[in-house]
């Protein structure tokens, strides 16, 4: 049997949304709901949600979750980077002498994805044992099209001259991290913390269901499609 472990990070001191792990997403702390979608799936043998937060604690128990420990302030900070939170999860289990087999870490904020999006995601890293897996959504226009401002003015420019002259169908899909969780074998943390970009495969995700919410346009465009989905 597979022991798996998630991990959903989960500090305190959000900017840009008041107590985002927190707020309510339907009428339900929206950490909830990712914690709930997790149950669902029956692949974890022990999920751990990593705050430094009291008050992220307090609504977490509710749930049922246990938490073993907090996060230390020095790991919380906006600029930690998530496989230094992850490695300091598993020092702390490795004390107890907890193993696992693989290693997940799952947003707070991740409402769109399902319980089989989750399965579907353990079923590709069992026949990809040496990548990282991750969730995948296909960018509706060419990235080759793109453009950006000139000097903070309203001037555009093109990231690429003359891209305009190619013809979509001649250019290759290309695919966006939808950052709702990530999974890999608990042997390839340490080359994948070294290099996480190089080792991955990734399961696609429908653009009807691939939000990364950061600001309140992304929480108001979640909710749309929450309700164009049927969740409930």
């Amino acid at each position: 049997m597979t022991k798996r472990l998630l991990i959903i990070p989960a500090r305190s001191g959000s900017k840009r949304i008041l107590n985002k792990n927190i707020k309510k997403f339907f009428n339900k702390p929206i950490i909830n709901r990712s914690i709930e979608t997790a149950l669902k799936s029956k692949l974890f043998q022990e999920i751990h949600v990593s705050t430094d937060s009291k008050k992220i604690l307090k609504n977490v128990l509710k749930t049922g979750i246990r938490v073993n420990f907090l996060r230390p302030k020095r790991l919380s900070k906006d600029t930690t980077p998530i496989f230094d939170v992850i490695g300091f999860v598993l020092d702390n289990y490795k004390k107890k002498n907890f193993l696992f087999d693989e290693i997940w870490s799952m947003s707070a904020c991740s409402p769109l994805i399902t319980k089989n999006d989750l399965i579907d995601a353990s079923k590709l890293i069992l026949n990809n044992p040496t990548k990282i897996v991750l969730p995948i959504s296909k960018y509706q226009a060419p990235i080759e099209w793109a453009f950006k401002f000139k000097n903070n003015s309203n001037l555009l420019r093109p990231l690429k001259k003359n891209a305009f002259k190619i013809r979509s169908q001649s250019l290759q899909e290309k695919y966006f991290d939808t950052g709702n969780f990530i999974c890999f074998k608990y042997f390839m943390f340490d080359k994948i913390k070294k290099s996480p970009d190089t080792n991955c495969v990734g399961l696609k995700i429908p653009i009807s269901r691939a939000v990364d919410i950061d600001t309140l346009e992304d929480w108001n465009f979640a909710e749309k499609l929450f309700k164009a989905n049927k969740f409930k």
